[in-house]
Parts: C-alpha cells; sequence; structure tokens
C-alpha cells in the first residue's frame, strides 16, 4: 500500500511495482486517477472508514509506504499549526490504523535533507543530531518520534528512509521546490534561475530511478536497522548543478542572486555506508546521466 501515492516518489514507486512479475498494489490516496490497471485499488477514504473496515483492508497488505506530505522544506517554514493540522493530525490516524496489523512492516519517507543539525560533520550518519530548521524539518522529527516509540516492540516491522534531494522525469515543477527541476524548466522557458545566496549551497542529490530501485529491493529482505539515508553519498553546490545543465541542454542558463535567500541548511551531504552494508544497495546514475533523462523526459512531453 502506498499512502500519499499520487505524488512525484509514488507514481515512480508504483510503476516500479507494476513493472515485477506478481504484485499487487493498493494505492492509497486523495489523487484522481482515472483508469487505473486492475492491479491497482484506489481507497481514497481510508480516515473515513471504520477501525473494523480499516483492518479489513489492511489484512491483505503486506507492506506500507508512507509517502505522504502535504508541505516541503520552503512551504512549511513557519506556520506549525498548518504542519500539525495537514500533515501530523492524518499521520496519527494513519499510524494508529497501522499498529493495530501485528505483521504488517511499515516504511516511511521522513527527510534526509532538513533535518540533520547543520553543525554536524558531512558526510551525516544516521546517528547524528537532529535539529529542525524549519516546521517542516519538526513535523518529520515528531512523525520518527511517534514511530519508533508504537514500533519500539518490533522494530523489524519499521523502516525510516531518510532520503537526499530526489529528482528525475515525472517530478512536477514547484516554485521554491526541487532546484534541478526548476533550472531545466527555466531552461525551456528562457528564464532566469534564482540562487539562494552565493549558489555555493551543497545537496546531495538521488535519480528516482535509484530511490525506487531500493524501495523495491527492500521489500524482500530482513530490514536489520530502522534508520537508513538513501542519497548519492556525494555534494554539488547549485551553481554545480547550473554547469552540467548548460553542459546537458547545450543551452546557457542566466542566474540571479535576489536577496534574502540564504538557506536555512547551507551544506548536506549523506553518508550512505549504512545502506550500502545493510543491503549492498547503492546510487548508480551520475548527476550527469539524470539530469539528462530528466531533460529528455521533458522535452518529450
Amino acid at each position: 500500500m502506498l499512502i500519499g501515492g499520487g505524488g512525484f516518489i509514488g507514481r515512480a514507486l508504483t510503476q516500479r511495482f507494476l513493472n515485477s512479475d506478481n504484485t499487487l498494489i493498493t494505492w492509497c490516496t486523495a489523487s484522481d486517477v482515472s483508469t487505473p490497471p486492475g492491479n491497482i485499488h484506489i481507497v481514497n477514504d481510508l480516515l473515513e472508514q471504520s477501525a473494523h473496515e480499516q483492518d479489513a483492508l489492511l489484512r491483505d497488505v503486506d507492506v506500507v509506504f508512507y509517502l505522504a506530505s502535504n508541505t516541503t522544506p520552503s512551504t512549511g517554514t513557519t506556520d506549525l499549526a498548518h504542519e500539525i493540522e495537514i500533515n501530523l493530525l492524518p499521520f496519527s490516524r494513519y499510524l494508529t490504523a497501522l499498529i493495530r496489523q501485528p505483521t504488517l512492516r511499515l516504511i516511511y519517507l521522513s527527510s534526509g535533507g532538513s533535518i540533520y543539525d547543520p553543525a554536524n560533520p558531512l558526510p551525516a550518519t544516521e546517528s547524528a543530531a537532529l535539529c529542525a530548521q524549519s516546521c517542516y524539518a519538526t513535523g518529520k522529527i515528531a512523525m520518527e518520534t511517534f514511530l519508533t516509540n508504537a514500533y519500539r516492540h518490533r522494530p523489524t516491522d519499521l523502516m525510516i528512509l531518510r532520503p537526499s534531494n530526489i529528482y528525475g522525469p515525472g517530478q512536477p515543477y514547484k516554485i521554491s521546490f526541487g532546484f534541478i527541476r526548476s533550472a531545466l524548466q527555466c531552461i525551456l522557458d528562457g528564464r532566469e534561475i534564482p540562487l539562494w545566496g552565493d549558489g555555493k549551497a551543497v545537496r546531495d542529490y538521488l535519480f528516482i530511478d535509484d530511490f525506487t530501485t531500493f524501495c523495491h529491493q527492500a521489500l524482500s529482505l530482513k530490514w536489520p536497522d530502522t534508520i537508513y539515508n538513501i542519497g548519492s553519498g556525494k555534494g554539488s553546490s547549485l551553481i554545480d548543478i547550473c554547469d552540467v545543465v548548460e553542459s546537458v541542454t547545450g543551452q546557457s542558463l542566466a542566474r540571479a542572486h535576489p536577496p534574502g535567500t540564504t538557506p536555512a541548511v547551507r551544506h548536506n551531504i549523506l553518508n550512505v555506508s549504512h545502506v550500502n552494508h545493510d543491503f549492498g544497495w547503492q546510487a548508480q546514475v551520475t548527476l550527469t546521466q539524470g539530469i539528462g533523462k530528466t531533460w529528455e523526459w521533458l522535452r518529450s512531453r
């Protein structure tokens, strides 16, 4: 089951699972999906059903991916009440239903790009100190805390993923979110790209296919631990991204430096040795390859 299956990552996971044999997807989302394949069952109102109806549905589910989030690091900056209402409250109701199932396993999508203390040495390990720089990050940390408490007696049924900045084909364009997608859109539109501060803010970028590959792999393996960073393990500045975009597209990308846009987290790179050790997974798609694939997708739309 995918809770939040209508978003960029959810749709990519759906396609990944549909491409594998004998996989039944239960898609729990409010998204409008017309004429879904026969092996996708869409449930728009799980939280409105009785506990008995929820249990009847969840008994047939082996693994739940919780992907739902209605804010981003930029949109969920200061309004804590909004973050609680739109993300934490629905999450608590889903969690209440999920923990009633004694054999159900849960994979929760947290954030590797926003919850680590900027003072940590880089690359950040899973044991590094956390420090929320936004209400979005506060919500993610709170949900991780609720989860580890709820699953403290069955820790091998819970996996918390802290992904880096995921990008790739299928990612919608949103203002102030998804720098690679925004840079490519600016090329298409002939606009300049605004850079945060001096453009030297560093992020860890992960291609969507590498992420979905890990998620599919995790379905059939034991989970030795609870929390895993999922990233490339490499850092690229905004200026680096602009340079690669120009190289891939063969076009110049004008850059602007609007005032007052210093990022809350200046540098973020994830240490991915833990997931590599436990699952043998590591990112395969280079930044140039991933941006190239994303550019091809954009031009084909």
